[in-house]
């Protein structure tokens, strides 16, 4: 027998009760009232933890147990998924387990899973939505930070020119490139890359290069950003690990919003500086490819990284590798494939 509550059907007020007997067989007193009811179980709660569970009948009154009430042995029911479970849960062996098991899985998903996923999304994106995607980053980049470029249309020719020479050599085919001039202001001498083929250089960037190699060493780079789509890669590794927090958290509320924003920036600092990397590896191998210079870049680099104090050293929130890591790497690339000074 067991102690509870009942519940008349469509009755919010409980009263006093007992039930006793076996799943197919239960007898009920409600109350004072002597009268043995035999009512017709419909479901049963699953246990969790200290909550009360409820017993529905079929004339849709509800008993519900006092919490330390033994259901599962008036039901018969010691068996279920849901009460093994229950008993696992008071273990504090199996919650260790669990949670190191738990955390395994997720280091596994963010270190394998995510990136594998993000490499097959990439590869299925349409053409049409990469090429929109560089139309509002342009417009946005435009608005916010560049403007109309300075470089003389002599100069772009040149350029452009450079542009063709490593393009064709990098033997990239899809998206098509396309190659824009803008004036850096507060981005300075830079270039950057789109996922639809866009590459865009900075009036600085041209102007405080001392030869052609150097451009062009900067422009194979950024292709190898697009031949690689680490654009694309890279915003759907940080999706990927967004959606992961939003499940563990259960809701969208600030704390998740915050730890969200906190986990993308951790994931774009450890993805982009490996893509940086591969960009970097096919720079030198176009490079050598066209007949140039693949070291050059990398002076032009150490240029810019002079008005950027700790540039050189790569450190652990650092997007791009430090200099000397970076020349090390292309040096040892270069001399590996054959280059020779």
């Amino acid at each position: 027998m067991i102690e509870g509550r009942y519940f008349q059907p469509e009755a919010a007020r409980a009263e006093p009760a007992r039930l006793w007997g076996e799943r197919g067989d239960l007898r009920l007193m409600v109350g004072d009232d002597e009268t043995v009811h035999r009512p017709v179980l419909v479901s049963v709660s699953d246990r969790l933890g200290n909550v009360p569970r409820k017993l529905t009948f079929a004339d849709g009154g509800v008993f519900e147990a006092l919490p330390d009430a033994d259901v599962d042995s008036l039901l018969d029911s010691h068996g279920s998924f849901f009460t093994r479970l229950s008993r696992l849960e008071a273990s504090w062996k199996f919650v260790a387990v669990a949670c190191v098991a738990t955390l395994l899985l997720l280091a596994g998903l963010y270190r394998y899973g995510l990136p594998a996923l993000a490499a097959g999304a990439a590869a299925v994106t349409p053409n049409i939505v990469v090429q929109s995607m560089d139309k509002g980053t342009l417009e946005t980049v435009d608005r916010l930070l560049l403007s109309q470029t300075k470089t003389s249309a002599a100069r772009q020719s040149e350029v452009k020119a450079l542009f063709d020479d490593v393009a064709k050599a990098s033997g990239h085919v899809e998206p098509p490139l396309k190659l824009l001039f803008r004036k850096g202001g507060r981005v300075g001498a830079n270039a950057f890359a789109l996922p639809g083929g866009t590459i865009v250089i900075t009036d600085e960037l041209i102007k405080l290069a001392k030869s052609d190699d150097e451009i062009a060493g900067v422009l194979a780079h950024e292709i190898g950003h697009v031949a690689g789509q680490h654009s694309l890669k890279q915003l759907y590794r940080v999706l990927g690990i967004s959606f992961m927090i939003g499940v563990i958290g259960g809701d969208s509320g600030q704390l998740v919003d915050d730890v969200v924003s906190q986990a993308s920036a951790l994931q774009t600092f450890a993805y982009t500086r490996q893509f940086e990397a591969d960009a970097d590896r096919q720079s030198v191998e176009t490079m050598i490819r066209a007949g140039r210079n693949p070291l050059a870049f990398v002076d032009l680099l150490d240029r810019i990284g002079n008005d950027r104090p700790g540039s050189d050293e790569t450190g652990w929130l650092d997007t791009h590798p430090g200099n000397k890591d970076r020349r090390a790497a292309t040096e040892a690339l270069a001399k590996e494939l054959g280059w020779r000074e």
